[in-house]
């Protein structure tokens, strides 16, 4: 006899089931379904247990023990054992690595939580769609005799389910309009781009995988619109799983008022951590929104000496400034330096610089002579010098203390993409992109 002799659909939704009588074989009611256990390590979770209330209380019932699964009655065994709780022990097998992930190693039994208690009504990261939702009912699928989750559904006809409202509402919307988009517009995610976010009552055994391929490849900026959408503590879940790098790129996207935020509980390593795998502008302009105290801490845990003095100068100017706008990571090369001696400088330092289209030439005092396109120095020979080669006449700079503004009207009237910053006496002390400016003109 198959579990789903009374039951011939292939698909079946969380709300149509709760409620669902449990009863036995001598059909004695045992209790009223309330939710499942499922199988977390699964990309699509097998059903392990149904959990179910009597007299307030709740138990569950382990699958092997049903009989038949129907939306109008779930039979069980007589003697199928009771469990008392409102988890359900799961021993691990092995390390998981899908999306809702078990915090503890193989061998080891945690406690399992309801399944609709960790997604229903709660918000998720849809890493398909790139976006956050909330999650109105989930769907199921018959797979030989078990179930499984497929998808989190999404929009008004599952909100109008779980409330008990959707055939109502159905029923008038065929009479007004029969070939509406609202009667076959289910919204469904599969449950693979699905990433959960525990609330602070689920978070000792399930937790966000962020390991997974789908999240590791989003672009840190698609990332960012994420956490901005997410409320602080589902954000900073998300953030703390995040490695320095990917946190660093996906810090600099977030909007300037959220990024103390993220930084807030995160120890000083971290911060450090984090800090040193960004631009030294973008990291001075991070650092600017922290106390005193707070940046002192994150300088004496950055391990790059030379770093940390570029950040502390920077914070010396005003962040609407071409001082604080600019970036300390850029090539300067010496008038002797022959094309062989700077294509080395560069391989040596491609992993600081963060954009490279003009070499800079400077004296031994480090004032800025003349410079030189990259282009340009391509199609040399490899012996010839770069001092032989440079622009010295009506280089185009700024000083430090010049406003965005007037930067931004600079760039525009020459047509420039970077422009660098200097001293009076000519020392070169940055260099200025059109990316750095672009954020001030849009807001």
């Amino acid at each position: 006899m198959s579990v789903f002799d009374a039951f011939t659909d292939i698909t079946l939704n969380f709300s149509d089931l709760i409620g669902t009588p449990i009863i036995n074989e001598e059909k004695n009611k045992v209790g009223s379904l309330t939710d499942f256990f499922v199988n977390y390590e699964d990309i699509f979770p097998e059903v392990m247990a149904l959990q179910f209330k009597k007299n307030n209380q709740v138990f569950y019932v382990r699958w092997e023990h049903i009989l038949s699964f129907s939306r109008k009655k779930i039979i069980i065994r007589n003697e199928s054992p009771i469990g008392r709780s409102r988890t359900f022990p799961k021993i691990c097998q092995k390390k998981t690595i899908t999306n809702l992930m078990i915090s503890q190693f193989s061998g080891q039994a945690v406690e399992y939580p309801p399944l609709g208690k960790v997604i229903l009504d709660r918000q998720i990261v849809d890493t398909h769609g790139k976006k956050v939702v909330r999650v109105n009912d989930i769907q199921f699928i018959r797979v030989g005799q078990n179930i499984r989750v497929t998808h989190a559904e999404i929009g008004m006809r599952s909100l109008l389910r779980r409330l008990g409202f959707e055939k109502m509402v159905d029923f008038f919307v065929k009479i007004i309009n029969p070939n509406a988009k609202y009667l076959t517009g289910n919204l469904l995610i599969s449950w693979k781009y699905v990433h959960a976010i525990p609330d602070k009552t689920v978070h000792s055994n399930v937790r966000l995988n962020l390991k997974n391929d789908e999240l590791n490849n989003l672009h840190p900026a698609d990332l960012a619109d994420i956490l901005e959408d997410l409320d602080p503590h589902s954000r900073d879940l998300i953030f703390k799983e995040l490695d320095p790098e990917m946190a660093a790129e996906t810090l600099i996207e977030v909007e300037p008022e959220i990024q103390p935020m993220l930084l807030k509980f995160e120890s000083p390593e971290r911060v450090a951590d984090i800090i040193e795998n960004m631009g030294t502008d973008e990291a001075a302009d991070i650092l600017e929104d922290l106390s005193h105290d707070i940046r002192e801490r994150i300088f004496e845990n950055i391990e790059d000496d030379e770093i940390q003095e570029d950040i502390q100068e920077l914070l010396e100017y005003d962040e609407d400034t071409a001082g604080g706008l600019m970036s300390t990571e850029f090539v300067i090369v010496k008038p002797e330096h022959t094309k062989s001696n700077i294509m080395q400088i560069i391989q040596d330092e491609q992993d600081d610089v963060e954009t490279l289209y003009e070499l800079y030439v400077i004296d031994d005092s480090e004032k800025l002579i003349g410079t030189c396109s990259l282009n340009k120095l391509l199609i040399q020979k490899e012996n010839l010098k770069v001092g032989d080669l440079m622009t010295t006449n009506d280089i185009k700079c700024l000083t430090p203390e010049t406003h965005w503004k007037e930067v931004a009207n600079y760039m525009s009237k020459y047509n420039l993409f970077y422009v660098p910053v200097v001293e009076k006496d000519n020392t070169l002390l940055g260099i200025v992109f059109i990316d750095d400016v672009l954020p001030w003109l849009l807001d």
